[in-house]
């Protein structure tokens, strides 16, 4: 029998413990230090998204080796499938990561379906002056993002702590390489808690 994916059970590691932590305390919700066992669904309560597969995870699906890996590779497909992530503040948009294995980074693949928005929101930051954050790369398609139109080749970097929000060009679909960097990742953590906002930084995603 299939398992809905939201009953998913998740042993949290430590650094996974303090991350919920601290969106319960964001939240005003009460928390069991001692408690290290939730489903996907009591972690969607606390606002916990997953944004990645950790090293242990990767091998014991069969990627992240040391050998060369290319978009030709059956693993490269299979990933596609395999190591879809959470795509909380929008619809019709569709998250995998890159079966590599790089220790500050997670890199993902995003497609985006024609007119797709992302609703404003905020990653936490590490700390004031290593925030961590994300950078992407538009591969095809294109993102209106703060009164610009990024094509094929242009991206963006966003630190954490500074809300935003952008859109896919309404009349294809866009595809994005995506990198993320946010904290405890290099600990094994595979969850962060972004926080939804409503912010006029964060909506200018108009072009001008």
């Amino acid at each position: 029998m299939k398992i809905d994916p939201e009953d998913k059970v998740f042993n949290l590691l430590p650094c996974e413990v303090d991350t919920l932590r601290t969106a319960a305390l964001q939240r005003g919700l009460p928390f069991d230090e001692k408690r290290t066992q939730y489903t996907a669904r009591e972690l969607g309560h606390f606002g916990m998204v997953r944004e990645a597969y950790n090293s242990e995870e990767l091998g014991s699906l069969g990627f992240g080796s040391k050998d060369i890996v290319t978009s030709f590779d059956t693993n490269a497909e299979r990933a596609r499938e395999e190591l879809c992530i959470d795509a909380p503040f929008g619809e019709d948009i569709r998250k995998w990561q890159i079966p590599v294995d790089v220790c500050q980074w997670r890199m993902f693949i995003t497609e985006f379906s024609a007119g797709s928005t992302v609703d404003p929101h905020v990653h936490p930051e590490h700390k004031k002056d290593d925030p961590g954050g994300s950078l992407r790369v538009v591969l095809s398609g294109g993102i209106e993002y703060q009164g610009k139109l990024f094509k094929p080749g242009d991206w963006f970097y966003i630190p954490n702590g500074i809300p935003y929000s952008f859109r896919s060009i309404p009349d294809e679909k866009t595809v994005v390489m995506y990198s993320y960097r946010f904290k405890f990742l290099e600990e094994g953590n595979r969850f962060s808690h972004p926080i939804e906002v409503f912010h006029e930084t964060a909506m200018d995603c108009e072009i001008a």
